[in-house]
C-alpha cells in the first residue's frame, strides 16, 4: 500500500495538478476570446475594467443573498467555500506537499485555525447537502455533480482531520492516507469540469457578460429598467 500511496503523492498529484492549471487556463482564453469577439461586434464599445470589479464584488457580497428566503444556505454555502479554499491551499501539509509536487510553498494556516476551519467545512458540506434533498427546489435544479461534490468534499475533510489528529482515527494511518490523497487527487482532477472551477472563472464571467449587453447600445439598461431593477444590484 506505500507504493500506492507514494504513486499518488508523487506522479498522479503531479499529474492532478497539471490537469488543474491547463484545465482552469483553457476556460480563462476561452473566455477572453469570447470578450474579445464580443467587443469586435458591440456597437457600444466604451468599456470600464472597473465596472466588471464592481460587478464581481456585488455577485461576491453574500448580504445580498440573506434578504430572501435562503439566508440559511447562504451562510452554509459562504462559510463552506471558505474553508474548502484556505484549508486545501494554506494547511501545513498540503504546503508540503506542494512544494514536493512543484518546488513552491508560501505562509500557512496556524493548526487551531485549519482544524476549525476544516470542521466547519465538513458541518457546512453536509448541510448543504441534507439541504439540497430535503427540499424539492434544490432538488429539481440539482445536477448529478451537486450530488456528487460535496459528500466527496466531506470526505477529503474528514480523511485529513483524521489524519492531522491520529488518536481519534479509527482507521489506520495507511487507510486513512490513501482514502485522503486519492480523493483529493480525484477532486483536483475533476475541478476544470465542474463547478468547482467558478472560483477562478466568475471575474471572467462577468466581463464576457459586461461586453455582451453593448452588443445593442443601451440594451442592459432598457433589460434593467424593464425588470425594475433600477438602482439594485443584478
Amino acid at each position: 500500500m506505500e507504493a500506492v500511496i507514494e504513486f499518488l503523492r508523487g506522479p498522479l498529484f503531479r499529474f492532478a495538478v497539471a490537469v488543474v492549471v491547463l484545465g482552469l487556463a483553457r476556460h480563462v482564453v476561452l473566455s477572453l476570446v469570447g470578450f474579445f469577439k464580443a467587443r469586435s461586434r458591440a456597437n457600444d464599445r466604451d468599456f470600464k475594467i472597473r465596472t466588471v470589479v464592481w460587478r464581481t464584488l456585488v455577485t461576491l457580497n453574500p448580504v445580498r443573498y440573506m434578504l430572501g428566503g435562503r439566508w440559511i444556505y447562504t451562510i452554509l454555502s459562504v462559510a463552506f467555500h471558505v474553508g474548502l479554499i484556505l484549508v486545501p491551499l494554506f494547511f501545513l501539509g498540503h504546503v508540503r506537499l506542494w512544494e514536493r509536487g512543484i518546488g513552491i510553498g508560501w505562509p500557512v494556516l496556524p493548526g487551531v485555525v485549519a482544524d476549525t476551519l476544516t470542521l466547519v467545512t465538513i458541518v457546512t458540506g453536509l448541510g448543504i447537502f441534507l439541504g439540497r434533498a430535503l427540499f424539492r427546489d434544490s432538488r429539481a435544479m440539482s445536477r448529478p455533480q451537486d450530488w456528487l461534490l460535496p459528500p466527496l468534499i466531506v470526505v477529503a475533510f474528514v480523511s485529513g482531520y483524521l489524519l492531522a489528529h491520529p488518536g481519534i482515527n479509527p482507521l489506520g494511518l495507511q487507510v486513512t492516507t490513501l482514502i485522503h490523497v486519492l480523493v483529493g487527487n480525484l477532486l483536483l482532477l475533476i475541478t476544470p469540469f465542474t463547478k468547482i472551477a467558478h472560483c477562478v472563472m466568475l471575474p471572467f464571467s462577468q466581463l464576457v457578460g459586461e461586453m455582451a449587453w453593448r452588443l445593442v447600445p443601451g440594451a442592459g439598461n432598457d433589460v434593467v429598467k424593464t425588470l425594475g431593477k433600477e438602482g439594485k444590484p443584478i
